[in-house]
Order: structure tokens, then C-alpha cells, then sequence
């Protein structure tokens, strides 16, 4: 299929399982020892230009990305992960305001619950 002239060709680009410990959670004891989470992005951009040029300047470069994520990962404690999950996507939407959709899945595992249970996660959507 062809594209018209000047219709920007959508792509997407997806991180998975970007791993981190961070010191957040609602009781005391998440914050003293930390928790492990895995952080799933999902952008949505123009992909052709880098298609035709090589050239990583033409694309989202998702190292920076993920430095982005480490950043709210190691920065100041919170409570709640939905709290996690809004500052990174407002980070990376302002840092990258190539991204024209965001999507990010934030996985804490092995939550503090009296079940057996492998993760808990969340997820929510950044338009432009």
C-alpha cells in the first residue's frame, strides 16, 4: 500500500519488561526494603523516516526512554503505583513530543497480599 504525500506513517515501538527495585508501596516496610517492578511501553510514532535513513536520530530512541523510567523507579518514595504509572507517562510524553499515543503497563511483583500471586498490574494511555 502507498501512501499519500505527507501522510506520516504510524508505527509502534514496544519496551517490555524493563526491570526495576524501587522503595514504593503503601506500607512501611515496601518503602525500608523495596519491591521489584517491570515496567511494558508502548509508543506510537512516525517509524518511516528511520526506515529509509538508518539513522537513529530519525527515531525514538528508546534508551532514553527507559533512563526516563529509571529516574521516577529511583526517585522519591510513593505509596501508590498508580502514582508510578502517572509520572512516568507524563515524563515520557514530555520528552518525547514525537509520541502521538503512550501506553504503559507497570507490574509490582510478588504485592504484599495474603493470596499466592505472582503481580499485580496496571496500565493507562497518554494521547496527543
Amino acid at each position: 500500500m502507498k501512501r499519500e504525500s505527507g501522510e506520516a506513517a504510524m508505527g509502534t515501538l514496544v519496551v517490555k519488561n524493563l526491570s526495576f527495585r524501587g522503595r514504593h508501596g503503601y506500607f512501611d516496610f515496601e518503602r525500608e526494603f523495596g519491591n521489584n517492578f517491570e515496567i511494558d511501553l508502548l509508543f506510537k510514532t512516525d517509524l518511516a523516516l528511520a526506515g529509509q535513513t538508518d539513522c537513529l536520530a530519525d527515531t525514538l530512541d528508546y534508551a532514553p526512554a527507559s533512563r526516563v523510567v529509571e529516574q521516577v523507579m529511583s526517585g522519591e518514595s510513593v505509596r501508590l503505583i498508580e502514582t508510578l504509572l502517572a509520572r512516568i507517562g507524563a515524563n515520557l510524553m514530555e520528552r518525547f513530543p514525537e509520541v502521538t499515543f503512550l501506553e504503559v503497563r507497570l507490574r509490582k511483583l510478588k504485592p504484599p497480599i495474603h493470596a499466592k500471586c505472582d503481580h499485580v498490574e496496571i496500565c493507562d494511555q497518554w494521547h496527543r
